[in-house]
């Protein structure tokens, strides 16, 4: 089973930004006839989850005529209380697909053969496959109306890019629709830890970054205790004429010169989206603080954004470190961070008593004469140093066993255990 006190999650990420891919421009319309603005972007971090396409505004208002991106045809119609609500699947001839979710209502004969399939399953949830011909559309028709339906939080259109094949969900900006930005990310907060301790087993520095001239620079020399040093960065991104904050696009790290890792948010699965939680320093956010990405990944992560699983910034000496970092929105706006680093000394870690050490990738067992944990291979993100405890208090009349809580809730777990 798995214990809802343990579990959460922690994601980091690697990417070069030499590898592209070059998705076809101008294939895709916009699928609304209003001015084009974003309410949120691909790849912006939610609770547990990344966002996997783009809110299109409309206006504050409902009932907006929505258009088929493409030629393409029906594959598939959902209805659901939460979600997408009411949703339409197109399928395209140049191996992609869309999504339109939070709709009000469908096209009027779309709509017919919905409310036949409700009465006839007498249901009026519904997650519907068509057939190829039966409701074949072109580019620029008229495919329904927006709404405010399932999981929405206010009238919009959810829209989405996806293979086909994979059903993975693809960047739409990456597609030269005509939305507007020349605004590069903003640059927050840098986080710096020690790679030779689990991620679970420290608080890293927190340091600010100040613009000054053509970069974001920290306060002088970063000095740190150890040979290994991961990163992590808060920061966002913002579209010409739009306040909201948006997620960034990709984050390159360079230590003197040399590319060293980053990653790059291009494609995403609804299968990986909660590895969110390994992307980000969890701990921190889940107390309260702010969104740190991390451009290194944990041992565990099984994010595709990421190229070098085993980046780190080595300090094999005590000289100072030229560090850049750029940053990137998916129109190339570049934001960079320049700081230097540098090792003073090498800290042990901390002698820890009463802990069972637990690894990323192995099969760890805990076992005693009062329970037994097993945890799979897929199971950690990080190692952690595993301890339990009973919990006092429990009303005795409620449980035939004594209670006890599992580690901690602020440590992610990706797998049941």
């Amino acid at each position: 089973m798995r214990f809802p006190t343990l579990v959460v999650f922690i994601l980091t990420v690697l990417f070069s930004d030499a590898q592209t891919v070059s998705y076809p421009k101008g294939y895709f319309r916009y699928p609304l006839d209003i001015a084009p603005k974003l309410n949120a972007n691909f790849g912006e971090m939610r609770p547990n989850h990344f966002h996997m396409g783009l809110d299109l505004a409309t206006e504050r208002r409902e009932n907006l005529p929505i258009y088929a991106a493409a030629d393409g045809y029906v594959s598939r119609i959902k209805i659901e209380p939460g979600g997408f609500g009411h949703a339409i699947y197109l399928n395209h001839p140049n191996g992609f697909s869309t999504l339109y979710a939070h709709m009000n209502d469908f096209m009027p004969d779309l709509q017919a053969y919905l409310e036949k399939i409700q009465y006839a399953t007498e249901s009026w949830n519904t997650d519907t496959a068509l057939a190829p011909g039966l409701f074949p559309v072109k580019k620029g028709q008229f495919i329904g109306y927006s709404g405010n339906t399932g999981g929405s939080q206010g009238p919009h259109v959810h829209f989405e890019i996806r293979e086909t094949s994979s059903e993975k969900c693809l960047n739409p900006l990456l597609f030269g629709f005509p939305i507007p930005d020349n605004v590069p990310p903003d640059l927050r907060t840098l986080a710096v830890y020690d790679r030779n301790q689990s991620i679970y087993q420290q608080f890293p520095q927190i340091l600010g970054l100040r613009k000054s001239g053509d970069f974001y620079q920290t306060a002088g020399i970063v000095k740190v205790n150890t040979d290994k040093v991961v990163l992590a960065l808060n920061a966002t991104d913002r579209m010409t004429g739009v306040p909201n904050g948006n997620g960034i696009f990709s984050i390159n790290v360079l230590d003197n010169g040399k590319p060293i890792g980053g990653f790059r948010i291009e494609k995403l699965s609804y299968a990986e989206t909660r590895y969110l939680n390994a992307h980000i320093d969890y701990r921190i956010k889940t107390n309260g603080g702010a969104y740190l990405q991390q451009p290194f990944p944990l041992p565990g992560d099984r994010l595709e954004i990421y190229q070098n699983k085993d980046a780190l910034i080595r300090l094999d000496d005590s000289l100072v470190h030229q560090i850049k970092m750029e940053v990137r929105d998916a129109y190339g706006n570049l934001s960079v961070a320049k700081f230097q680093i540098q090792r003073i000394g090498i800290s042990k870690a901390p002698a820890l008593s009463d802990v069972y050490l637990m690894k990323a990738n192995e099969i760890n067992v805990f076992e005693n004469d009062q329970l037994q944990l097993v945890i799979p291979e897929t199971g950690l993100y990080d190692s952690i140093y595993f301890k339990y405890e009973a919990v006092e208090g429990m009303p005795d009349a409620l449980y035939f066993y004594p209670v006890y809580r599992l580690h901690q809730y602020t440590i992610p777990l990706p797998d049941y255990f």
